[in-house]
């Protein structure tokens, strides 16, 4: 696994952020052979990050890029593994671009370590799947499959990073450290995994 793309929604604040800080952590690890990217799944290509993500980058030591990419077949080809900062890019992700869908996770689902948690997720996930497809269909959706959604939601941590975008600098700081938390733990894995 030598190719990670990092994904976000407009790819100015957390994506950066994790390809910035996964480097730095890539480079102090010895692991400068993998390459990081970061692109957005509703990104304006061109779109300065933010200040405050850049900012963040800054008092870490770190960088990422400097403009805004927008999610593509060509970066989802280039990489090896896709990590959303949320579940709902994930599902847009893997909407996009099906053939990927073995390579794309949650950063925190990836670096989880819950085997129960990773079981319930997957269910979670077929579940949304499947009514997504009734309601693109037009069928209707049970009370079961929905009151099973909800009941596994509430029996499984988030796998969210939250959007600080347009909050202060304190959000920013605190979504990157949710995020370098989890990066810490995908570099700990990649080195086992060598």
């Amino acid at each position: 696994m030598n190719r990670i793309l990092f994904v976000c929604t407009g790819n100015t604040c957390r994506s950066p952020m994790a390809e910035g800080i996964m480097r730095s952590i890539l480079a102090e690890a010895g692991l400068s052979d993998i390459e990081v990217r970061s692109a957005g799944v509703s990104a304006y290509p061109g779109t300065p990050i933010s200040d405050h993500a850049a900012s963040v980058l800054s008092m870490k030591g770190s960088s990422g890029p400097s403009e805004s990419t927008l999610l593509s077949q060509s970066l989802v080809d280039w990489a090896d593994l896709v990590l959303t900062m949320t579940s709902s890019h994930k599902r847009h992700t893997i909407q996009l671009y099906p053939e990927a869908v073995d390579k794309v996770y949650t950063l925190k689902e990836y670096v989880q370590d819950d085997a129960g948690a990773a079981v319930k997720i997957a269910e979670i996930e077929t579940l949304l799947t499947e009514v997504q497809l009734k309601q693109a269909l037009s069928e209707p959706v049970t009370d079961e499959e929905r009151r099973r959604i909800e009941e596994l939601q509430q029996e499984v941590p988030s796998h969210d990073i939250a959007d600080p975008y347009g909050g202060s600098l304190r959000m920013y700081q605190s979504a990157a450290q949710e995020i370098e938390e989890c990066l810490i733990k995908l570099a700990a894995k990649l080195r086992a995994n060598r």
